[in-house]
């Protein structure tokens, strides 16, 4: 065989090696480029971290305890408000790329006025880390940037035209879960209220043999010798399958006034495991 007859063979493969390397470098480019604006995290269920912290020091750090978040590690999460954040980290999308001229003052108010979010898995492996800043003029987008790079995004959560930095904050009475009873009536073997003010009104709902019966919590109260609504005892023994509070009080001297006076009422509840809960009402 002849040069004449290898040189075309040669060249051959010498642009086919370029063309593969060249699309190769393309892909990678490519790939860093999608990395630069991906700040979602697929599955929700790979989410089992959430830290989150502000310019002013404040933090919030979430971690799943089987079905339950934790916040801080000593208080449950609010359950409705873990659904909003977790949806804008499953849900969060590109929404358009920022004009040249405005990437240095957005990446500017980002590095002064932001929030930091990190997101771990099962593992403690790093999921996602990104900066949330300000919201567009239209209130309709939301300024981020993944930590690393240097391309600010307008992101936003497709058909919602809410604010994502209003799903991270760091006030840490917002996050906590408001619920004061939940339980299955299933569990519970006796209910008290006690009135101080009105000893005639307080009474002790209990379980005896399969029935519930009803005696005055007071033993100076009269007891009334009538047959017991069963139906009526399940029906208010519902309630307590989920009652929470309005809201969360700072400890101001107003509040603690009223924690000093004589409670309104006591409610009691005693559970098949022996565990009792008590709240006071003022």
């Amino acid at each position: 065989m002849n040069i004449k007859s290898i040189l075309p063979l040669v060249i051959l493969l010498a642009l086919g090696i370029l063309a593969y390397y060249y699309t190769q470098d393309k892909s990678k480019n490519k790939a860093s480029a999608d990395e630069d604006w991906i700040m979602h995290v697929e599955d929700k269920e790979d989410i089992h971290r959430i830290f989150i912290a502000d310019r002013k020091g404040k933090t919030i750090d979430l971690t799943r305890d089987g079905k339950r978040w934790m916040l801080n590690g000593k208080y449950r999460a609010n359950q409705f408000v873990m659904y909003s954040v977790l949806e804008a980290l499953t849900r969060v999308r590109m929404k358009n790329r920022p004009a040249s001229a405005a990437i240095p003052n957005m990446i500017n108010a980002l590095s002064t006025k932001s929030t930091k979010v990190e997101v771990y898995d099962k593992r403690k492996n790093l999921l996602k880390v990104f900066y949330i800043g300000g919201v567009t003029p239209d209130e309709r987008g939301t300024y981020m940037i993944l930590e690393g790079s240097n391309n600010p995004y307008v992101m936003h959560i497709p058909m919602a035209d809410v604010s994502l930095q209003t799903r991270f904050f760091t006030n840490e009475l917002k996050w906590r879960d408001k619920t004061i009873f939940e339980l299955d009536p299933k569990d519970i073997v006796s209910v008290s209220l006690e009135y101080p003010k009105r000893k005639n009104k307080s009474f002790k709902l209990y379980r005896n043999k399969g029935k519930w019966n009803v005696d005055p919590f007071f033993p100076t109260t009269k007891k009334i010798d009538k047959d017991i609504n069963q139906d009526l005892v399940q029906s208010y023994l519902t309630e307590f399958k989920k009652l929470g509070a309005e809201s969360f009080e700072k400890r101001t001297k107003r509040v603690e006034k009223t924690l000093m006076r004589r409670e309104f009422c006591i409610v009691t509840i005693i559970l098949t495991d022996g565990t009792t809960q008590q709240v006071n009402f003022f």
